[in-house]
């Protein structure tokens, strides 16, 4: 879930993979990884079981059943005949697993997410509700916030491993998650090894350049936990990092301080708004109008969500205070 609005242009970051704006196709990275390019990303990693036959997991199960299918489809002319076995989620926003229920059913893969993103996969009327604050309106209860329900058969943690085929020094495969929280609950990046490479899926714990430069402000849910996974992201060591959206890069450090230029902008923008007491709604005005953006419902919700992280964030840090005035809630900075 990236897409808010542009509200300014980013610069320009170390790009490593495909065009700025992918069409669905996909590319080995290295030995064993690949990554499929759609509007969400998915991971494929590979190897061949005893009988000759490709075992496939995949990370992310793409926006929709029709990109599930195309992923499929690649995938047959990739190897032949295969197996999924596991479908691996970054984190349960419904761009990311609204091809998942289709690939459960039509393979019997499993499904497996962290605990948090397992309650949201499990109950998806939870996401759009959440982004609105109640019953949502029918132009909001839409595919894109809303994932067709699917069951999660095993809870993953940051910091585990899982090593299959064997693992990576005898023709397998490892998966290392990484704690990547402040765009969703309990997001994890994973790192995965084959032969001598590594190759980082970073879900939207960072964003890519193409998206950054349409999207200045992505959605966040905590300030603080985003910075800190940005930089937990920097740390990583990886032939190929692979963010949810648009390009691969084999330099990571670039894009890492893009992404919190990015937040630190904003958080300093939003803090200059409250140079006198302004509500929620004023708020959402002012920063819409600078920007240059025009809402739609999609943007009301995305950015108005966002927004209100960073207020918690700002109250939090001790530079913004909140009260009410003739019943009205007034946030202004400290």
């Amino acid at each position: 879930m990236a897409k808010s609005e542009k509200a300014e242009k980013a610069p320009q970051a170390q790009n490593a993979g495909a065009a700025s704006n992918p069409q669905p196709q996909l590319k080995k990275l290295c030995d064993n990884i690949y990554v499929f390019y759609s509007p969400t990303n998915a991971g494929v990693a590979a190897f061949k079981a005893p009988d000759g036959v490709a075992e496939l997991y995949f990370v992310d199960a793409c926006e929709t059943v029709e990109d599930a299918k195309k992923l499929m489809d690649a995938c047959g002319r990739e190897f032949g005949d295969f197996r999924l076995k596991a479908v691996i989620f970054t984190h349960a926003h419904a761009d990311h697993i609204g091809g998942a229920a289709w690939l459960k059913q039509k393979t019997s893969c499993q499904i497996w997410a962290s605990q948090a993103e397992k309650s949201c996969a499990e109950t998806p009327q939870i996401q759009a509700q959440a982004f609105y604050g109640g019953d949502p309106i029918p132009e909001i209860d839409i595919p894109y916030f809303h994932a067709p329900q699917v069951f999660v058969d095993r809870v993953i943690a940051a910091g585990q491993k899982i090593s299959v085929g064997g693992g990576p020094g005898d023709g397998g495969l490892e998966f290392e998650f990484v704690a990547l929280p402040g765009h969703s609950l309990e997001m994890l990046g994973i790192l995965t090894a084959a032969g001598g490479k590594k190759v980082f899926f970073s879900g939207d714990g960072i964003f890519g350049r193409h998206m950054l430069n349409r999207f200045w402000t992505p959605f966040i849910i905590d300030i603080k936990a985003f910075k800190e996974s940005i930089l937990r992201v920097e740390k990583i060591k990886a032939d190929y990092y692979v963010p949810s959206h648009g390009e691969s890069y084999e330099r990571i450090e670039e894009l890492c301080e893009l992404n919190l230029i990015s937040t630190l902008s904003n958080e300093k923008f939003i803090e200059g708004l409250l140079n006198e007491p302004r509500t929620l709604e004023d708020l959402l005005k002012l920063f819409c109008d600078k920007s240059g953006i025009k809402l739609k419902p999609s943007q009301f919700m995305l950015i108005g969500g966002t927004l209100r992280s960073y207020l918690t964030y700002l109250y939090k840090e001790g530079r913004a205070k909140w009260y009410f005035e003739e019943n009205k809630m007034y946030w202004k900075a400290l």
